[in-house]
């Protein structure tokens, strides 16, 4: 999605990936935060406003999750994760519902719990 603005190539997409997770970025987009934004090397302030102008309705639809002003949560993050992993925003939701949860947990370790549970699913299935 980065790279579909006019002005940012790979390099400029990869630098600001480099300096924020995805979350964190389609945050910053949501929110119009276009100093988080420029500060990826070789993003200014204009592509940092061009990025928000051109993504910001589209952020939240690709990922399956509501567009808000603020932070996004862990559950969303892992939800956003197992989109751009091919799941459907319904099949990561329920995948995320169903695996267990313990407080403080990552969204590395919430991913994991709710891959496990695909996988499981995946084989009770046949």
């Amino acid at each position: 999605m980065l790279i579909s603005v006019s002005g940012v190539g790979p390099k400029a997409g990869l630098a600001i990936l480099s300096v924020a997770r995805p979350a964190e970025i389609a945050g910053a987009i949501a929110s119009g935060d276009a100093a988080a934004l420029a500060r990826a090397p070789g993003v200014g302030k204009k592509t940092a406003e061009r990025l928000i102008v051109d993504l910001k309705g589209k952020i939240g639809r690709v990922a399956g999750l509501p567009v808000t002003a603020g932070a996004l949560t862990v559950e969303d993050d892992a939800q956003a994760a197992l989109v751009a992993l091919g799941y459907t925003p319904s099949e990561a939701a329920t995948a995320l519902r169903a695996a267990p949860s313990k407080g403080g947990a990552t969204t590395e370790e919430r991913l994991a719990a709710a891959l496990r549970v695909t996988g499981r699913t995946a084989v009770a299935g046949r």
